[in-house]
C-alpha cells in the first residue's frame, strides 16, 4: 500500500507545466495518487470489512475535490485532486491519534507521552500540506512572465547599484566591478561600501580599482560602523546624490550580465511597485558532483517557492540581484538594523503597507556557492535564525492582528516561510522519540508504538515515501536537475537539518544576531576532518545506525523491521553532514576558487553577530548514548515498578519462560540460578505477584521468621543448622512451587513476548 502510495504521488508530480499537463497519462496518474492516499487512509480508520466507511471516504474526496475547485481554480485538476487525497489522509490520521491519545485509556505518563507525539505529528503534517500545496501551486499551473506596464519602454530612472564588502578578496570585487562597469544601461552609478574592514591590504586596492573605472565609481570605507551591512547600506542611502530613484544591491562576488537593469527597470515603471527580485544564480558549479546538488538546492527556493508566492505578490526582496525603488525604501524607515535578513524583513513592511512586487525569474547574473561545508552551514544558520527573528518581530502582523494592508495570502506565505524552517526541528524531534521507544521495543515493552502500531505502520512511511518523491520531483521538474543530481542535491538538504534546528533554538531565544562557530579538526585525513566538523550529526547518526539491526532482530513483528527502516533512514539523515562535509573536501581548486576561499561569502564569518559556543560537542552524544543504553536497563531491570505503572507497562516477572510455554525446574524461579530462592510468595489467585511486593496465601500457615542464610527455602519452621544443601531442603506444601501453580487464569501482569503479534 505504501509503496504505491509513493509510486502514484511520485507519478502526480510529474504533471508539471502545459508540456506534461497535456499528457493523458497525467490524469490517470494523479487520480491513482489520490486514490491510494484515501485508501491508506481508509485502512487507518475503517474496521476490518467495513467498506462502508472505504465509500464514505472515496466520497469525501469528491466532495473536497469540487470544495477546492473554486478557491484553486488555476492549478489543474490534478494538482487539485493530489492537495484533496493528500489533506484526507492527513485528517484521517490526525484523527486516528487524537482517537487513541484522549480515548485509549492511557495513564498519565504514557497521555503525556502521546499528547507531545501528538503534536509533533500535527506540525509536520500542517507543514507537509504546506510544501505540497506549493509545489503543487508551482508545477501544476502555467507560470507566466510579468506584464510590463505602459509607458515602461522610456522609463529610465536614474539607478545606484551598491556593493556592500566585509574583508573581501580585492582580486574578488576587482571582477564583479569589471562586470558592473558594462552594464548597457545609460544612467547609473556604482556604490563600493566597504564596511567593518580595517586591513588596509582588503581595502585600498578596491579604492584604487574605483579611481581607475572612472566617476561612475564611489568608494565609501566604514572602517567600524554600527549595524554591521544593514547600518553600512542605510549610510550608503543616506550619501546617495540627487536625482537616484532606484537602488539595487549586488553581493561582491557577483557577475552581472549586461542586460540586468534594461531588462528589470521596466517593471518599476508602475508607480505601486516597490521591488523587483531576480532568482540568486550561480557559476563555476558544473565539474563537482557537491556543487551540482548544492546547486540545484539553492534553485529550488527560487523555481519553487518564489514561483508559488509570485502569484500573489507575496514573494520576499532577496538583497542581492534585486532593485527596490528608494522612495519606498526610506518609507519605512530603510533597512532594519537588528535583522541579520534584513532584505526579507524589509519586504514584508513593504508589502504590508500596500507595495506589489515583481519576480523576475531569469537569472541576471552569478556568484559563487561556499566551496566548504562548514561555511554553508553558517550561511544556513544565518538565513534560518534570520527567519526566525522575523517571525517574532512580525507574528501579529502575520496573523493580522495588526492593521496592514496585507492580504490572506500574503499573511500565510510569510507565516508559512518563516514557520517552515521549524521542520527541521520537527523531523528531529520525531526520530529522537522513535529513539527512546527503541529499546522498550527490544526488550519487550514497545512504550507508545505497539499501541499505535496499525496508524504508525502505514503513514509515517507514506509520509516519508511521499516527501523524498515531492522534493525529488520538484528538484527535477523545476531545476532541471539530472536524476544523478538529485541524490546529491537531497543529501545537502538533510545534511544542514541539525544547523537550521539550531538556528530556530537560538532565535527563539536571542533577541541579537549570532553566527555559528563549527568545531575545528587537527587531522590530515578527510574523513576525520569531517567527522570532526560534524561531531554531533556523526554520533548521533551512529546511535541511530547501532539501534535499527537491534530492533531487527530483537523487537516484535512486524513492527520490529518497520522502526528498523526508519530508524536507518533518521541514520541516513543524520549521516548526511560528515557525508556532505566529506565530498565537500574533493572540490578542485581552481584560482577563481583559492581567491574565493577567503572570502566571507564562503566561510560565512560575518562582522554583524556574536559567536554561538560550539564546543566538540562529544558529551552530549555520549550522554545520548549512555541514557539509550542505561535507562532501559534502570527500568525494567530491578528499578521502581511504579515507573512501568505509570508508563502503562507490565512489570517484568521472574517466571519469563511462561509466557513461551517453557516449564521452570522445581523449587527455584527460571530467572535464577539453582540455590536462589523467589522474593515473593504466590498471590491468592495462585498467580504470581509483582516484583518486589510479597503476599501470602489464605492457605499457608503463619510461619517463623526465616533465617538470612543465603540460598535457604523459606519454610513454616526454623531450620536447623547447620544449613543443608538446597537440594535437600523439602519444600512445605503451604508453599507450592512455581511449577504447581495455575497457569490457566489470566495473569495481572502478563510478560509480553518479545515476538508477540501486534
Amino acid at each position: 500500500m505504501t509503496v504505491l502510495a509513493a509510486l502514484g504521488l511520485a507519478a502526480m508530480m510529474a504533471v508539471s507545466r502545459s508540456r506534461v499537463a497535456r499528457w493523458p497519462l497525467g490524469g490517470v496518474a494523479a487520480v491513482l495518487s489520490a486514490g491510494v492516499a484515501v485508501a491508506v487512509a481508509a485502512s487507518l480508520a475503517a474496521t476490518p470489512g467495513s467498506a462502508g466507511q472505504t465509500v464514505g471516504l472515496f466520497l469525501a474526496l469528491a466532495a473536497s475535490s469540487l470544495a477546492l475547485q473554486r478557491p484553486f481554480r488555476r492549478i489543474w485538476w490534478p494538482g487539485r485532486l493530489f492537495l484533496a487525497g493528500l489533506a484526507i489522509a492527513s485528517i484521517t490520521y490526525v484523527a486516528a491519534l487524537v482517537r487513541f491519545t484522549f480515548f485509549g485509556g492511557l495513564p498519565p505518563l504514557g497521555l503525556g507521552l502521546s499528547v507531545f507525539l501528538l503534536i509533533l505529528e500535527l506540525l509536520a503534517i500542517l507543514l507537509s500540506i504546506g510544501f505540497g500545496y506549493e509545489l503543487a501551486d508551482a508545477l501544476a499551473r502555467e507560470a507566466p512572465d510579468p506584464i510590463r506596464p505602459a509607458g515602461s519602454d522610456i522609463y529610465r530612472p536614474r539607478v545606484c547599484l551598491q556593493v556592500p564588502a566585509y574583508n573581501e578578496p580585492p582580486e574578488l570585487l576587482r571582477e564583479a566591478l569589471e562586470a558592473l562597469a558594462r552594464l548597457d544601461y545609460p544612467d547609473y552609478i556604482v556604490q563600493v561600501v566597504v564596511n567593518n574592514t580595517t586591513d588596509p591590504a582588503l581595502w585600498q586596492p578596491v579604492e584604487a580599482a574605483c579611481r581607475e573605472f572612472g566617476p561612475r565609481f564611489h568608494f565609501i570605507h566604514l572602517p567600524k560602523w554600527p549595524g554591521f551591512k544593514a547600518g553600512a547600506l542605510n549610510e550608503a542611502t543616506r550619501r546617495l546624490p540627487a536625482g537616484v530613484e532606484v537602488v539595487g544591491i549586488v553581493d561582491a562576488d557577483y557577475v552581472v550580465r549586461r542586460d540586468f537593469l534594461a531588462a528589470c527597470l521596466p517593471y518599476l515603471a508602475d508607480p505601486m511597485v516597490a521591488f523587483v527580485q531576480t532568482p540568486q544564480h550561480y557559476r563555476d558549479w558544473r565539474d563537482s558532483g557537491y556543487l551540482r546538488g548544492l546547486f540545484h538546492a539553492y534553485r529550488y527556493f527560487f523555481d519553487v517557492t518564489m514561483v508559488a508566492r509570485s502569484r500573489v505578490n507575496a514573494i520576499i526582496f532577496g538583497g542581492t540581484m534585486g532593485l527596490i525603488r528608494l522612495s519606498a525604501l526610506r518609507g519605512i524607515g530603510g533597512w532594519a538594523e537588528w535583522c541579520i535578513t534584513e532584505d526579507a524583513e524589509a519586504s514584508l513592511r513593504l508589502l504590508a503597507r500596500g507595495w506589489k512586487s515583481v519576480y523576475v525569474n531569469r537569472p541576471f547574473g552569478e556568484g559563487l556557492m561556499p566551496l566548504d561545508f562548514d561555511g554553508l552551514r553558517r550561511q544556513r544558520f544565518r538565513w534560518a535564525f534570520g527567519g526566525i527573528q522575523i517571525l517574532r518581530r512580525h507574528l501579529q502582523l502575520m496573523l493580522g492582528l495588526r492593521s496592514s494592508r496585507l492580504t490572506l495570502a500574503q499573511r500565510y506565505h510569510y507565516l508559512m516561510g518563516a514557520l517552515g524552517w521549524f521542520g527541521e526541528p520537527v523531523s528531529i524531534a520525531l526520530g529522537f522519540f522513535l529513539l527512546l521507544a527503541t529499546p522498550f521495543l527490544v526488550l519487550g515493552h514497545p512504550l507508545l508504538i505497539r499501541q499505535l502500531a496499525g496508524v504508525i505502520l502505514v503513514m509515517p512511511l507514506f509520509l516519508l515515501v511521499a516527501g523524498l518523491s515531492r522534493l525529488g520531483w520538484g528538484l527535477k521538474v523545476a531545476t532541471g536537475a539530472r536524476w544523478r543530481d538529485v541524490p546529491s542535491a537531497m543529501m545537502v538538504m538533510l545534511s544542514l537539518s541539525w544547523t537550521v534546528t539550531r538556528a530556530c533554538l537560538h532565535g527563539l531565544a536571542r533577541e541579537r544576531g549570532v553566527f555559528l562557530r563549527t568545531p575545528k579538526a587537527r587531522t590530515p585525513s578527510r574523513l576525520g576532518q569531517a567527522l570532526m566538523s560534524t561531531s554531533f550529526e556523526s554520533a548521533i547518526g551512529l546511535i541511530f545506525l547501532i539501534a535499527a539491526p537491534l530492533v531487527l532482530l530483537l523487537g516484535p513483528r512486524p513492527l520490529g523491521p518497520v522502526i528498523a527502516l526508519m530508524l536507518v533512514w533518521q541514520a541516513f539523515a543524520w549521516g548526511s553532514a560528515p557525508a556532505a562535509s566529506l565530498a565537500a573536501q574533493g572540490i578542485r581548486l581552481t584560482p577563481s576558487r583559492v581567491t574565493f576561499r577567503r572570502s566571507p561569502q564562503n566561510t560565512g564569518l560575518r562582522s554583524w553577530a556574536w559567536p554561538v559556543e560550539s564546543r566538540r560537542l562529544v558529551l552530549v552524544p555520549a550522554l545520548a548514548l549512555a541514557a539509550f543504553l542505561l535507562v532501559p536497563a534502570l527500568v525494567t531491570g530491578g528499578g521502581d515498578d511504579r515507573i512501568l505503572t505509570q508508563l502503562g507497562l507490565p512489570a517484568p516477572q521472574p517466571i519469563t519462560v511462561l509466557a513461551h510455554g517453557g516449564t521452570p525446574a522445581p523449587g527455584r524461579s527460571p530467572s535464577a540460578p539453582a540455590g536462589a530462592s523467589s522474593k515473593s510468595g504466590p498471590t491468592p489467585s495462585g498467580g504470581p505477584s509483582p516484583a518486589g511486593r510479597p503476599t501470602t496465601s489464605p492457605s499457608a500457615a503463619p510461619s517463623a521468621k526465616p533465617t538470612s542464610t543465603p540460598g535457604a527455602t523459606p519454610s513454616a519452621s526454623p531450620q536447623p543448622t547447620p544449613q543443608p544443601t538446597p537440594s535437600t531442603v523439602p519444600t512445605p506444601p503451604a508453599l507450592p512451587t512455581p511449577s504447581s501453580l495455575p497457569t490457566t487464569g489470566p495473569s495481572p501482569h502478563p510478560t509480553p513476548s518479545p515476538h508477540t503479534e501486534l
